[in-house]
């Protein structure tokens, strides 16, 4: 992902010394703002011009982002989030005339005043210095904040802008975020960034569908089954796709892309091999023949003695802490084993508690990777901002409170490894945004930092949502969901399993060895049938922690009757209720009604997702506030 240059308004002094034409030629190439407002004082504009006239799109690519306006794009999702910051969204053809402008009732009518509205031109040539019309000049993300307009009916503004190019490197429009200067903070940067990333990756993707067949995704899936070091890199620099080998062989360093493009020439590039740095290449161009874009590059060490790989545990031991013959468990069992080596993402769809973390510890135990590190995340668990820094990490300074010299995220730490995300679904459109970049080639910045950072990552998410139906609500992104179900492995709720019995045994004997009891409690038969009664709503983990409260009051080697289990305080052990559905409805209402109503609150009680929880409250006709 690109760096985003950021102008600032010169010092008073130096603004009037630059009007009073009293600064040398030098001294104005040295200053960023100066240098570009000299730009447009030399094209004869000036800084009170009236209010600009509308008109037409007229960018000749204007028809390649209609799709870019969909209610499920990567545009949409940004507004969206941009309208609930107080700012607003604008996309703007390749000629910086605006399309769609997405705002905050608050901000309209400034933002209507200073002509940010569809139709209306923000091209350099027009309006001077602006983020819109400078960025399209420069070719490269550009924040414009306050009085570093060229306009001083700008001077109220902030403004992130980066310019949107496809798969070939021409540039089709400007994605760009706006409000009142008062809003301008460094992590508009990163969002700006994020989308423009996205809605780009959206237009490769439409490059690709039409010069391979199969499109992107046959292309990726080429790419990750080719044995050694393979990647895509296009006429730009950028590198597309790369395989595990391929990601190893660019490691971290910067502009590497455009480094191969310097040296090895790719535009005339039309197939064949060459030998560069001691290694064979072999390229196989994509796009038009007399002029391709990109190319499927193999690369073959010249003197390549094999490496052996990390040597992964049997599949049987990495998956024998999953217990169970449930035959849902068991598929679910089955099919992660089948893909555990491979490198596709994994998506587990489970209620919380049903052992998420445990099938994905042993997915990576089972992989090649199982020498690297397993990092978790619970993405429900920060809110906004956080969730960014804690996966990307963060530069010195990046925001207030920030450690004094940065810090690392979740991906650097999981490299060579897996990271593990679950509540996937509660990722913040940002975060989305993010990730989905980095999936794209295993590249990213940490927040407020300059260099390209580069992972090797496998992805494991997790979530307890409907997936399916949050990307048609517009809450989760669609080409990320497509992303991360490499493969989808349901695992069920314990009131679906058939082998409680079988499981509850199993978790006594382990609760027994953490408490260095050789000899585990039995449960009797009428045990046994008081655990079977009981809803779980809060899974696997609920079980859990009932069975240690029996063993702690049975004693080591004693017998587990229904009254060493936990009753609920309002009721004993002897009017459990008479059916499943009733004892769920009344662990649903009871727990309501602690929470005071509040649905959040009664959901951390119960050990449940909101979604689980309104699921429950609907099948019951209980509410809640």
């Amino acid at each position: 992902m690109p760096t985003m240059l950021t102008l600032q308004a010169p010092g008073t002094p130096v603004w009037e010394r630059f009007w009073e034409h009293r600064l040398s030629d030098a001294e104005i190439r040295a200053d960023p703002v100066l240098s570009r407002w000299a730009r447009a004082a030399q094209a004869g504009l000036r800084t009170d011009t009236d209010a600009h006239p509308q008109g037409p799109p007229t960018g000749d690519d204007t028809p390649r982002l209609e799709r870019a306006l969909a209610a499920d794009s990567p545009f949409s999702a940004f507004a969206g989030a941009m309208a609930s910051a107080g700012l607003s969204a604008l996309l703007c053809d390749g000629n910086g005339m605006v399309l769609r402008r997405r705002a905050d009732l608050t901000v309209q009518d400034a933002l209507t005043a200073a002509r940010l509205v569809e139709g209306a031109s923000w091209s350099e040539d027009v309006r001077g210095t602006n983020a819109i019309g400078t960025a399209i000049v420069e070719r490269v993300p550009i924040a414009v904040l306050g009085a570093a307009h060229f306009e001083r009916a700008n001077h109220g503004l902030c403004c992130y802008a980066a310019p949107l190019h496809d798969a070939t490197g021409t540039l089709v429009g400007v994605l760009d975020a706006s409000g009142p200067i008062a809003m301008a903070h460094p992590s508009l940067q990163a969002a700006v960034l994020g989308a423009s990333t996205a809605i780009e990756a959206m237009l490769a993707s439409a490059d690709y569908d039409a010069a391979v067949p199969g499109g992107l995704e046959a292309l990726r899936r080429r790419v990750a089954m080719i044995g050694g070091s393979a990647f895509v890199v296009e006429r730009s620099g950028r590198v597309r796709l790369a395989n595990a080998e391929g990601r190893r062989l660019l490691g971290d360093r910067e502009r590497v892309g455009q480094s191969l493009m310097r040296r090895l020439g790719l535009p005339t590039v039309q197939g064949g091999t060459r030998i560069v740095g001691g290694m064979r290449l072999e390229f196989e161009p994509i796009g038009p023949t007399s002029a391709p874009w990109a190319a499927l590059v193999r690369v073959e060490p010249r003197r390549s003695t094999p490496r052996p790989r990390p040597r992964a545990p049997a599949v049987g031991d990495a998956f024998a802490a999953i217990v169970g013959s449930d035959p849902a468990i068991a598929h679910a069992r089955a099919r992660a084993q089948q893909f555990a080596r491979s490198q596709l993402p994994v998506l587990l769809l489970a209620e919380t508690g049903t052992g998420k973390e445990l099938f994905a510890r042993a997915i990576h135990a089972a992989s090649a990777r199982a020498d690297g590190p397993f990092v978790a995340v619970n993405c429900g668990a920060l809110a906004g901002s956080l969730l960014e820094s804690e996966l990307f990490g963060y530069g010195a300074g990046a925001f207030t409170g920030a450690r004094a010299g940065g810090q690392g995220g979740k991906l650097a730490a999981a490299d060579r490894g897996t990271l593990f995300l679950d509540e996937v679904a509660e990722m913040t459109p940002a975060a989305q945004a993010l990730l989905l970049r980095f999936l794209e080639d295993g590249t990213y910045y940490p927040i407020g930092e300059h260099r390209e950072r580069r992972a090797d990552v496998r992805i494991v998410a997790a979530t307890c949502r409907d997936l399916t139906s949050a990307v048609l609500e517009g809450s989760f992104r669609s080409d990320l969901f497509y992303r991360i179900r490499g493969v989808a492995i349901r695992l069920v709720p314990l009131r679906e399993r058939r082998d409680l019995g079988e499981l509850a045994d199993a978790l006594l004997v382990r609760i027994a060895a953490r408490y260095s009891d050789p000899g585990a409690p039995r449960i009797s038969a009428a045990a046994h049938r008081a655990l079977t009664e009981q809803p779980w709503p809060g899974n696997v983990r609920e079980l859990r922690t009932a069975l240690e409260h029996a063993y702690v009051l049975a004693g080591p080697g004693g017998v587990i009757e229904p009254e060493h289990l936990p009753s609920n305080e309002e009721a004993a052990p002897t009017t459990r209720p008479a059916s499943r559905a009733a004892a769920e409805r009344e662990a649903t209402a009871r727990a309501l009604e602690a929470a005071g109503g509040n649905l959040s609150a009664a959901a951390r009680r119960l050990g449940v997702s909101r979604s689980t929880l309104y699921r429950l409250l609907e099948r019951h006709g209980l509410r809640g506030e």
